[in-house]
Parts: structure tokens; sequence; C-alpha cells
């Protein structure tokens, strides 16, 4: 056999408090579409980034193209004839198309001055290639729709001529002509020669494209094989392995009232969803990324237009009075102002409740209800005037929370809620969800994390495509079950 375009040997990350990887073997052959698959957590990503150079490892080996690359940088990665599609796409939302496409490329007509013409002429090209003509390389990229943008990232990496082609989850924002369009495109690429390491949640993809299969799990490689050689059941298994496959929360024998119902629901990435939460209840939406659970909690709260169906409150300040509160999955974009301290976020949603003579703010009160919240959720800070921003991850997090519980709200919607949180901090989010629905509110936990959905919650609804594909009480069914919905299988 040829030796493979790229060998990965004994690759060992270690960061503070997790073993990342263990001594991680991964090869690609030369002219093969080999799959990295594994749930979030699994190492696939750390994997990929000491490929491309944003980590280290700690231990290992890699030999590129025959050659035995001692350390790799980031920009030293196209020489190496590398080429990265990733999930956060990598574009500078101020640049027009062109623009990001031959970032670091720029042709020039002297030293100093780039040559407009040229790089937009190249850019139509590398579109075209994609078999993408109607997208004007002199548009700003902040206006285009998300799978626009990822089709600009897409025709950047192919026009680099790489010889290995690493994407991660590329469909997920992709309608069905662009997934057509990619598939086609990955097929001449790998008849030309090309190597392509594809990473996907969604099995139809991987049995679809991929001619050999690696799956990893707690950061260790549990199996490589052919396609062909692995069926969707056995995938699923070595992804889940056998240790957490009957761990799930202890539902309570009695449930409250409804709290928040919602019929027909569908706008941008969501097709006809229907869901009610009961006082006590923690409902779990999970499913891949790119699934749609983020886009159906944005129009459940009205951050987002909703094309059909039926909810209480028609935007945020009406949801808000209805008793909803939204802890959304881009906390420092979304859910804090980080300029600001921590009290002003914490009261932000509530200011009435605080309000004297019906527009001056009473500071002591105020001041007072915000010590409270910290101390009951555990917040470390120095004070309730530090800013926000220099919280970690999970205080972050507990004081989106505790803005939300000082508007007295009844539904809480935890989307992504430990993303970026370390072990301790998640078992404290954990907790105080289970509090939550403890003392009556209804809970609507959205993850990606199908183990941590099934831990956590009494009843997951699967979410595939945009749609309801199964719905599941975690004390009766299996890991594995929930797994294959969520990668749009099923158990036959």
């Amino acid at each position: 056999m040829a030796e493979p375009i790229l060998r990965m040997t004994g690759i060992s990350k270690h960061f503070p408090g997790v073993q990342a990887l263990r001594g991680v073997d991964f090869e690609v052959q030369r002219g093969e579409i080999h799959a990295l698959v594994g749930q979030n957590g699994a190492g696939k990503s750390t994997l990929l980034k000491i490929l491309a150079g944003i980590y280290r490892p700690d231990e290992g080996r890699i030999v590129l193209d025959g050659r035995h690359l001692e350390s790799l940088a980031p920009g030293q990665i196209l020489s190496h004839g590398l080429s990265f599609i990733y999930q956060e796409l990598n574009l500078v939302q101020s640049y027009d198309v062109a623009q990001n496409m031959l970032l670091g490329r720029e042709p020039r007509r002297w030293v100093a001055f780039l040559d407009r013409g040229a790089m937009r002429a190249r850019a139509k090209q590398a579109l075209a290639r994609i078999g993408e003509t109607g997208l004007d390389v002199r548009a700003r990229l902040s206006g285009l729709s998300v799978a626009k943008q990822q089709l600009v990232a897409i025709a950047r990496a192919v026009d680099q001529n790489p010889r290995l082609l690493i994407l991660d989850e590329p469909t997920s924002r992709l309608g069905f002509e662009d997934v057509e369009r990619l598939f086609a495109l990955l097929k001449q690429m790998q008849a030309d020669g090309l190597s392509i390491v594809y990473v996907s949640h969604r099995l139809e993809e991987i049995y679809r494209i991929a001619d050999r299969i690696t799956v990893l799990r707690d950061g260790q490689r549990i199996a490589t094989q052919s396609s062909s050689d692995m069926p969707p059941a056995e995938l699923v298994q070595n992804m889940v392995g056998d240790a957490v496959r009957r761990v799930h929360r202890t539902s309570p024998a009695q449930l409250g009232d409804r709290l928040l119902h919602a019929q027909g629901i569908s706008g941008k990435g969501v097709d006809g969803i229907d869901l009610a939460v009961q006082g006590g209840e923690i409902l779990g939406v999970v499913g891949a990324t790119g699934a749609g659970k983020t886009e159906l909690v944005e129009l459940l709260f009205g951050a987002e237009r909703r094309s059909a169906g039926t909810v209480a409150g028609k935007g945020p300040a009406e949801a808000i009075a209805r008793g909803m509160a939204f802890c959304p999955e881009d906390r420092k974009q979304k859910g804090l102002i980080l300029e600001t301290t921590i009290l002003e976020n914490v009261t932000l949603a509530a200011l009435r409740r605080f309000a004297a003579g019906g527009w001056l703010t009473n500071r002591r009160p105020e001041a007072k209800a915000v010590q409270d919240l910290l101390q009951r959720l555990r917040v470390a800070s120095r004070s309730i005037h530090q800013p926000a921003g220099t919280l970690s991850g999970g205080n972050q997090q507990k004081v989106i929370l505790a803005k939300w519980l000082c508007t007295r709200s009844q539904v809480f919607v935890f989307d992504e809620p430990t993303v970026g949180v370390d072990v301790q901090g998640r078992a404290e989010i954990y907790e105080l969800i289970q509090d939550l629905a403890a003392n009556g509110a209804g809970i609507l936990f959205v993850t990606s994390d199908i183990e941590e959905g099934f831990a956590q919650c009494d009843r997951l609804l699967v979410i595939y495509k945009g749609r309801v594909v199964a719905e599941r009480k975690p004390a009766a069914s299996t890991l594995d079950d929930v797994m294959l919905f969520a990668m749009g299988g099923t158990p036959q």
C-alpha cells in the first residue's frame, strides 16, 4: 500500500483538568475521503487544531506527504498543502467576497498596491469551480446569508489547490442544492487525487461520501474501518460506549401546569415543530450542530420572526412579560454586555422592579437583590461592580441566569448552557437547573451533547434538519437510540 498522505501517531494533548487526546493514531490515504466522527468532546476539534498548528501536541508524531513535521504554525499550513473549512467561519465580515477569498494571497501591481481587478477575476473563477456564478464578488460579507458565506469559505479552500482538505461540518448551514453541489465537487476533487478529511454528525452524509471512518471517544481512537464494514448501529455504539448508557435524571412523580405551548413553529431552519413544557419538567431539545435547535428557541422567544405557528408572545419584550427567560448559546454577544458591570447585567431585564418614582433606580434594593442572587448562585467575583467580561465562562452563565431570576420568570430556555464551561462549572449549572425545576419552573434544555441531554432531562425531542424526528424519555430509552435519530438514522 502506498504511503498515506497524513500519518498522526500517538498524539496526546492535555489541558488543565482535561486529557483531550490520549495516544491517538490517525492516517489518511492518498485520494480517499476519510470521515472523522465522535460526540462533542470526543477530541475531533483538538486533533484537527493540532494539524492546523493552533495547538502543539504534548506527545506524538506527524508525517505529512512524507515529511516529518516537528512543529506547525497556522501561517505555514498552505505551504504544506493543507486547507481547512471550519465549522465556525473564519471570515472577515467587513471585507468583500474577493478580499475574503484571497486574504493573505492578494495579487499586487506593485509591492504596496493590490490588484483589485485580478482579485475579483480570481474570486469569480474560484466560485465558478463550485458552481456558484451568481454571487457578486464585490458584496460585503456581512450582507450575505450564512449559507452564502459558507460557500465563500468552500470556494476559498478549493482555490488554494490543497493536497489535503479538511472540512468540519461543512453542510450544517447549506440548503439541499448547495449540499449536492458540494458533494459532486468533493467527488471530482477526489478523482483528481485530493485527499479529504470530512467531519460530520449526519449519517447519510458519512455513508454517502466516506471511504473510511475513524471514531473518537473520550480522546481515544476507538475504531478505523471501511464505511462498508461499519454499519450505522455499530458506528453509534463506538461513539457512545457503555459507561453512560443508563445514566438519566430521576423525573418528578407529578408535574405542574403547562407553562409553555407552541404549535406548528416554522421559520429560518425550522419546519412545523410542536412542543409543550410543564412546571417541574426539563424538556430536552437535542440534535447535532446545525439541526435547527438554536433557531427553534429564537423563534419561540421572538428573537427571530416566525413564518408560521403559535406561541405566547410576538417578540422578546412580550415573551419576558409572560414569564419566559432565554439564556442564549452565544452568551458573550447575545446574553451579556461584557463591558458593563455584573450589577447592570443582572438587573437589565428587571429595571421596573427597582424603579423609584417610576423612573429613577432605587440603588440600595437593587444592589441587595444582586448580592443575594450572586450568593445563591455561588458566582465567583470580586464585586457586583466588576465588568462581566472579566468572569470565567461558567460564572458568566450564572450571571445570565441571575438576570432572569431577577425577573421572576416561570419558563427558562437554556441553549447550550455548558459550552466552554469547566467540569466544576458544569456540575453547578446542572444543579441550578435541577433546582429551578424542583421549585416548579419549566425548563427547555437545548444541547448538541446527546449524553448531556440524556442525563439531565425528563423528556427529549430529537431535532434533525429542522424537524422533530423522535420523542423519547431517557428512563425508557437508550443513548444509542437517541443518537441514531439525532444523526438522521433509525433503529431499523
